[in-house]
């Protein structure tokens, strides 16, 4: 096996989750030397050989960055500098270019995010990797023996990923709302503890939720098991997103079966199809803005949600009337598409993307 050096973090963020699946298919076909981006105990107990292995790298060997696309400079060795970044918006600032621009090759999740790159920093050498899902642990529960179709009495929405007006946290529940103004069987459940904002920023979001006692702030889960087994718990999956670098949520709810709501924009239009989900295109685009992780309407766009919750409204609605009715939930057209994306697909799809001379 070539060598291959690799820098990435290792945690339980979105980064941090797509580098360990990675990683873990890629000590298959490299010999990895990794360098940790913020080490941490979960790094050590994974890859702990290949941590190791960085003490004696091979400077020739190829560089993989699985980091964000302005901090390029620092790399492990002289060989080729392999960019691997997520973003979000659909324009960068001279940084981002630069530093990009400085990368013998730059590997995107998704087409969507490929034409950004080739159109915001120019002669780059692009490359579409997609990122995957664990069907082992996402699956619908008529896929293994003894798992059992959960028997609730109530039409459960799921929403999962970090506070951020960016992922449509601001709307969800004035949708949900909406949708169901006085039913008592419908629940929203919501995972959205942010790790890495400060405690106020957390108790404003869940203050705001808590308005409505049909909502559940869940806790983050420890182990993808732990979240898989709440996924399946639920009926269907709302992610009213303005913008993702992928979306690992939103494909892990379509391989346990389940039906989405979600914009047509970014990322995750490289898996959500007519078939598989309820997409609903963005009338416009709007200056990316938050006050937080965007705090000044600079460079960027991404969705404009307005013109769509009504959209939004009716896809729930319909799937809460098919729920009532007795009706088969399974969304076996999300099932299919996630067996198109494994870990293993997007590892080997790395690999030969390295050893492209």
């Amino acid at each position: 096996m070539s060598n291959l050096n690799v820098m990435a973090p290792i945690n339980s963020l979105g980064y941090g989750v797509a580098s360990i699946n990675i990683l873990l298919r890629l000590k298959e076909i490299f010999n990895v030397s990794l360098f940790p981006i913020g080490m941490n105990p979960e790094a050590q107990a994974l890859f702990g050989k290949e941590i190791n292995a960085s003490s004696m790298f091979d400077p020739d060997a190829p560089c993989l960055k699985i980091w964000h696309e302005f901090d390029m400079a620092v790399r492990a060795g002289r060989g080729d500098l392999i960019a691997f970044p997520f973003f979000e918006l659909n324009e960068f600032d001279e940084r981002k270019k630069h530093h990009l621009s400085q990368c013998d090759k730059v590997i995107a999740s998704c087409k969507w995010a490929a034409d950004v790159i080739e159109d915001q920093a120019k002669d780059c050498n692009v490359s579409v990797a997609p990122l995957g899902v664990n069907r082992d642990i996402f699956y619908h529960h008529s896929e293994r023996i003894g798992s059992q179709k959960p028997n609730k009495d109530k039409f459960v929405v799921f929403n999962c990923g970090k506070w951020e007006v960016r992922k449509g946290h601001d709307i969800v529940r004035e949708v949900f709302q909406n949708t169901f103004p006085n039913e008592t069987d419908v629940e929203l459940w919501m995972m959205c503890q942010n790790p890495i904002a400060p405690p106020e920023y957390n108790q404003k979001w869940n203050d705001f939720y808590r308005e409505d006692h049909r909502c559940r702030l869940l806790e983050r889960c420890n182990t993808h098991q732990e979240l898989s087994e709440i996924m399946r718990s639920t009926d269907c999956g709302f992610f009213p997103s303005r913008a993702e670098g992928w979306n690992l949520e939103l494909l892990e709810m379509l391989s346990c079966g389940k039906h989405v709501v979600t914009t047509d924009y970014s990322a995750h239009t490289e898996f959500c199809t007519e078939e598989n989900s309820y997409k609903f295109k963005p009338k416009s685009l709007e200056k990316a803005y938050d006050g937080m992780y965007f705090p000044e309407q600079g460079l960027g766009q991404w969705a404009s949600l307005d013109g769509i919750k009504e959209e939004f409204s009716q896809s729930l609605r319909e799937l809460y009337e098919k729920w009532k009715s007795g009706d088969d939930m399974k969304n076996t057209s999300g099932i299919e598409t996630a067996k198109q994306f494994s870990w293993d697909a997007c590892a080997e799809k790395i690999g030969e993307i390295v050893n492209v001379s």
